[in-house]
């Protein structure tokens, strides 16, 4: 099996989006994936790729991630922000420890930028084959490219992003984002809708566009076991924040006419006065605010469906909405809106794990709310389908699609020269 992974790797016949390993047996499944094995001297050897990971902080919900390409790879981990950033919730708390190498750097804030300058010393072709960018920082993005150019470093571009925001400053920096995308040796997408979006974005090779699904810890939710026939609660878990649509929920709500029927609104953030005065107006609503990690799970538990009615901002259109796969993990069917990344990626599939509405469409909204709420069956069905549905996101294939982005990378300067001048990139 080992001979056939290194002849397929010497002859480029896994260069594609096709080299992620998917065998039965688990110790073959890692002896592959940790290592890429190349004929040297007619022996085989195992080559660990050497990897520097760059990103805001270590969340929670990567921790599995960042772990499983530990087990594969040589990777540094460099975390160069804090929960400063607007988009973090600050009452959740960072991951301080994993099993995983990182590497502390100081770290400072320019014009509120935060910044990591000394990773540029660090980045060298000596020490790393690779580097992971995320497609954040307005400081470090470009530093860690240009160094990584300058020192012929293979570079890995990690986006989630599908809309470009519509702010002057993302307007002017929308040209140097596409030539990003066409010069990034490798790219890894959030799934096929940031794929998609960057393809179109023009002079992108899709072979070497790589999509790693989002994915939680599934153990967390697994043993849930709803009971849609008794309740009649519907449950949005998120920041109350514009791009959430936490405001057209409520007017969607507000139609509902099952006096029986509660909307609990779990979460925090800037509007929390306002939807506090909302919910004031309807006693089927209840707002919980923030709930810790570990208290989740029971939210699911006794919800007869999630809604994640996120809306486009000028800033902002969700990148996936990981609530969606925590939900599904638990048997709980998903209201979302085309605007959310889960639904646009392939996870919520209208009419079979949940539905799919226009965003901003109340009326929409409302009807499918109430057919869940009207119908426990329905629900009951569609939960079951959204536990099969999840099992292909997971940690496991997301690691598979960086772990062939990084060999992508590496291996693209052989593949310019055997295809010779003029060849399209690849």
């Amino acid at each position: 099996m080992l001979e056939g992974r290194a002849h397929a790797l010497e002859h480029g016949a896994l260069n594609g989006p096709s080299i992620a390993p998917r065998l039965s047996d688990d110790a073959a499944h890692r002896a592959l994936g940790a290592a890429v094995y190349v004929k040297r001297c007619g022996i085989l050897r195992a080559v660990r790729r050497r990897v520097a990971f760059i990103d805001y902080f270590a969340t929670h919900y990567r921790r599995r991630l960042y772990e499983e390409l530990a087990d594969r790879m040589e990777v540094d981990f460099y975390f160069f922000a804090d929960e400063r950033e607007r988009y973090w919730n600050r009452r959740i708390p960072l991951v301080a420890a994993g099993d995983f190498r990182r590497i502390e750097l100081r770290r400072y804030r320019v014009a509120g930028e935060p910044v990591m300058p000394g990773l540029a010393r660090e980045l060298s072709g000596r020490r790393y084959d690779a580097v992971v960018k995320s497609l954040n920082g307005r400081l470090m993005l470009p530093l860690v490219y240009f160094t990584s150019k300058t020192r012929a470093v293979p570079f890995v571009l990690w986006t989630g992003m599908w809309y470009h925001p519509q702010t002057a400053f993302h307007r002017a920096s929308r040209p140097l984002t596409e030539r990003l995308y066409r010069t990034a040796d490798a790219i890894v997408a959030y799934g096929d809708h940031v794929k998609r979006f960057v393809v179109d974005s023009g002079g992108i090779d899709p072979r070497k566009v790589y999509v790693a699904g989002q994915a939680v810890e599934p153990e967390r939710f697994r043993s849930i076991r709803s009971s849609p026939e008794g309740s009649t609660d519907v449950l949005f878990v998120g920041q109350f924040e514009d791009r959430k649509g936490v405001l057209p929920l409520l007017d969607a709500f507000a139609a509902v006419s099952d006096v029986s029927a509660k909307l609990r609104l779990v979460g925090n953030g800037s509007l929390e006065a306002e939807v506090s005065r909302r919910a004031a107006r309807d006693r089927r609503v209840e707002l919980v605010g923030y709930v810790p990690q570990s208290a989740l799970p029971a939210e699911l538990a006794r919800a007869r469906c999630l809604v994640l009615p996120s809306v486009t901002t000028k800033l902002d259109r969700e990148p996936w909405g990981l609530v969606v796969n925590e939900a599904m993990h638990a048997g709980v069917p998903v209201v979302a809106t085309d605007a959310v990344g889960a639904a646009a990626g392939g996870l919520v599939r209208d009419g079979r794990n949940g539905f799919v509405v226009p965003e901003r469409d109340v009326s929409a909204l409302t009807s499918a709310m109430r057919r869940l709420i009207e119908d426990p069956a329905l629900a009951r069905r569609m939960g079951d389908r959204g536990r099969v549905d999840v099992e292909r996101f997971s940690h496991r294939a997301m690691a598979d699609a960086f772990e062939a982005a990084v060999e992508h990378a590496v291996t693209a300067p052989a593949r310019r020269v055997r295809r010779g001048p003029g060849a399209r990139p690849g």
